[in-house]
């Protein structure tokens, strides 16, 4: 089964590169270049992806997108062993991994110069190395912290996944000292960074923009008129909103109509940004999340309910009939003078194969009901019976499924309800699925010895309490003596 579904990945990504012969180009993939071309990070994204992307930067990038699929490739056989490892069945965890291999969104995105693939492959790197064992050792430890600290500097959105992975390791009461081993490289890769990021542009963090994108993603419900705000956060409030801006809530950062580019253009605006959008989030706590719920449960979905832009940006993410004829489907990255420049739309013409690869996509996506399932049989498995069987394979399935809907729920909480930002779940929630199942499998064939001891038991004489009764039936000689000599008559002259 794995030589299938290998083999199925393998052909699919080979035909993918023959079809679209260059990497496919994103406005984000700018920055990307631009930081991995000057050596200077960028206050916009993180530059890990950037660092890992040098040796491409001046060759076409079809050669990046190829070693994508490849990352791919090798994801799914690491995975396998992986869940092998854990006790799953070999077909049952080939078969975990046939999201990953056909998924038309994973393939699309691979061929992206966008940082998805490199993020999905550290994180998961990191979680199958403080997973891979029953014990622990520190050097397993300290390699799972280093690419889940890299990780999070190349996706912001992966600091919380390490928190998870230390709530996951102290559960698993693994020992002071791998903790420390867990911890030391992230805290070493974290603060290299800011340290780094200070000496480029005079501040601490991990980029300048992150105010800017919380207030994107809450000013389509700021109610101003009841809004405690100052001067300069009321003048980023918006009265008349294009329809299509509520789904796509990026084109308050971008859009040239924006208050926030009108007023607040430069990255030292960011924390005027971040103000209102934390005045929002403490004055309208209930409007907040129940915008947060309501497009994280579209990820499972059958079909979202998207339009206009959102579907937009949907169909960025599957394979193209003609890449960059159409706005709303992916662009060649056909060279460009400077890197900050996008390269300009073509016409490639007819592309023999695009439009099956196009028909494929339309169909060939890991369904939303999916990652539901992988979440409540996770749940399910950690709290049905916790004391009979191995916990083992509950704790592992908490922690990849955890990670998938955790990050669905962040993107949406700071940014926007996105399927690019839910590539990683293609990975995570199958793998925790199959996790789950084993857990409940080996919990339901599980006799129950402990109940039939108590049983036992219960309904054995207890010697102590039948020598009690008996002693109590038996007449007290002692107490007779007593009587009886009480009742001898004395005989005359005694004293």
């Amino acid at each position: 089964m794995l030589l299938l579904v290998l083999a199925v990945a393998i052909a699919l990504r080979v035909a993918f590169t023959v079809t679209y012969q260059y990497a496919f180009f994103f406005p984000d993939s700018r920055f990307y270049v631009d930081a991995a071309a000057t050596g200077i990070p960028s206050q916009v994204r993180p530059h890990g992806y950037s660092f890992l992307i040098q040796p491409f930067v001046q060759k076409p990038y079809i050669w990046l997108a190829i070693a994508q699929h490849v990352i791919g490739v090798v994801l799914l056989v690491v995975g396998y062993a992986f869940a092998v490892r854990r006790g799953i069945k070999p077909w049952i965890a080939a078969v975990a991994f046939i999201p990953l291999a056909v998924d038309a969104r994973q393939l699309t995105l691979e061929h992206y110069v966008l940082t998805e693939t490199a993020y999905v492959a550290l994180t998961a790197g990191g979680l199958f190395a403080i997973a891979w064992r029953d014990r622990l050792g520190w050097a397993a430890a300290a390699l799972g912290g280093t690419l889940l600290g890299f990780a999070a500097v190349t996706r912001t959105t992966g600091l919380p996944i390490i928190a998870l992975a230390g709530v996951y390791l102290l559960i698993r009461r693994v020992g002071i000292t791998r903790l420390i081993a867990f911890c030391l490289p992230i805290l070493a890769v974290l603060g290299s960074y800011l340290v780094w990021y200070e000496h480029s542009h005079g501040v601490y963090a991990f980029g300048q923009y992150s105010g800017r994108f919380l207030y994107a993603r809450v000013a389509p419900i700021a109610d101003c008129d009841r809004l405690e705000l100052t001067t300069e956060e009321r003048l980023l409030c918006m009265p008349e909103v294009p329809d299509n801006w509520d789904q796509r809530p990026d084109m308050y950062i971008w859009s040239n109509a924006s208050p926030a580019r009108k007023y607040y253009p430069d990255v030292e605006d960011d924390k005027i940004l971040g103000g209102f959008a934390n005045a929002v989030i403490k004055q309208q706590p209930g409007d907040y999340l129940l915008m947060v719920a309501e497009q994280t449960s579209w990820h499972f979905y059958p079909r979202p309910p998207i339009v206009g832009g959102a579907a937009c940006l949907a169909n960025w993410w599957i394979p193209p009939v003609a890449p960059g004829k159409a706005d709303c489907e992916p662009r060649q990255y056909t060279p460009v003078t400077e890197p900050l420049l996008a390269p300009l739309p073509s016409d490639p013409g007819t592309i023999p194969g695009a439009r099956q690869f196009h028909a494929y996509g339309e169909i060939v996506t890991t369904p939303g009901p999916l990652y539901l399932i992988g979440f409540l049989a996770a749940v399910f498995a950690a709290v049905w019976r916790p004391r009979r069987g191995s916990w083992r394979n509950a704790a592992d399935a908490l922690l990849f499924v955890g990670a998938g809907i955790g990050l669905m729920v962040l993107t949406v909480a700071t940014s926007l309800f996105d399927h690019r930002y839910a590539i990683p779940a293609v990975l995570l929630i199958p793998l925790g699925l199959v996790l789950a199942i084993s857990r409940i499998n080996e919990v339901a064939r599980t006799p129950r010895p402990a109940v039939s001891r108590v049983n036992e038991v219960a309904e054995t004489p207890r010697p102590g309490v039948s020598r009690v009764n008996e002693v109590a039936e038996t007449p007290r000689p002692a107490l007779g003596r007593v009587n009886e000599v009480a009742r001898t008559p004395r005989p005359e002259g005694e004293k």
